[in-house]
């Protein structure tokens, strides 16, 4: 089912790609119905990287990850470079040109179907339209998500790809700015610094150790969060663990000290009290209730 690199459509000015074609779309996916994925990947595009077409067989979405180049649609031309994202159609002319000496690298998908057609429509991302999306680092790992898991194959490798995808463009509408909108550094190193607590909160023991991972102090990452949040990092990180717990210690075979190690407490003593703090009952009183 799966064949990389075999679309005619695929461009080779590119130096390094990791792409996927799937020539059996149409007798795997219900074209009437479903959200179809044809093909996709990721290209490091060369200096002379340029694609010009008046015409295109499917949806496609496509990302700028790093470098800069022009987007042209319909006549009109925009500077793009990395966290903007973009949308075309069968009838929707378009000019994708690199930047010679900051060439790109971008992922792109093309697909079909009517669920995929309807879910654009809710999400307001409309062929022929630009936008910058804010949350670049979160969609940029959904996107390889969708790549390795179509490499993958099968039924079930396909079934995830395409939720990994309509994951990203649910993102991309979520946190989309105007084309023209400038990158916050500070905000951009707020969003990293928060993917890096929601990725890996349950190992985590204290907001010091999550600001050292990302390369910044603790204090600075509270400022972060008072400028673009609504909790500060320590309640965030709080939050995520005792929501975890809660589900842990529902289970039948639960045991607090287990529950605490897992979670990233020295002791189960220590964890009682911070469960207690922020829930109103212990760990042994919510136990006992289920």
């Amino acid at each position: 089912m799966l064949k990389a690199d075999q679309a005619d459509y695929f461009s080779n000015q590119v130096v390094r790609t990791r792409r996927f074609f799937l020539p059996d779309w149409k007798k795997s996916q219900r074209v009437d119905s479903d959200f179809c994925l044809v093909g996709g990947g990721c290209e490091w595009c060369s200096e002379d990287f340029k694609v010009d077409r008046r015409s295109f067989p499917f949806l496609a979405f496509e990302f700028v990850a790093r470098g800069r180049g022009q987007l042209t649609f319909s006549g009109r031309r925009h500077e793009i470079s990395a966290g903007h994202a973009f949308f075309y159609d069968s009838v929707t002319p378009h000019i994708i040109q690199s930047d010679a000496s900051e060439p790109m690298v971008k992922y792109f998908f093309n697909f079909s179907g009517q669920r995929a057609i309807a879910l654009l429509e809710e999400l307001g991302l409309k062929s022929g339209h630009l936008i910058r999306v804010l949350d670049a680092s979160r969609v940029a790992s959904l996107m390889e998500e969708v790549i390795d898991h179509a490499l993958r194959g099968e039924r079930l490798g396909l079934r995830a790809a395409i939720a990994a995808l309509e994951h990203a463009l649910v993102l991309c509408a979520d946190s989309r700015q105007p084309a023209a909108t400038k990158f916050d550094p500070a905000y951009a190193t707020y969003l990293r610094c928060r993917g890096h607590v929601l990725r890996n909160y349950p190992v985590l023991s204290s907001i010091e150790e999550a600001a050292k991972h990302c390369h910044v102090s603790a204090a600075y990452l509270t400022r972060l969060f008072k400028r673009y949040d609504t909790e500060t990092p320590l309640a965030c990180l709080t939050r995520l663990k005792m929501s975890q717990a809660v589900i842990k210690l529902r289970q039948p075979e639960a045991q607090v000290k287990a529950v605490a190690s897992e979670l990233g407490y020295k002791s189960a003593a220590h964890f009682s009290r911070a469960f207690k703090a922020w829930s109103g009952r212990s760990p042994t009183d919510l136990r006992s209730a289920e």
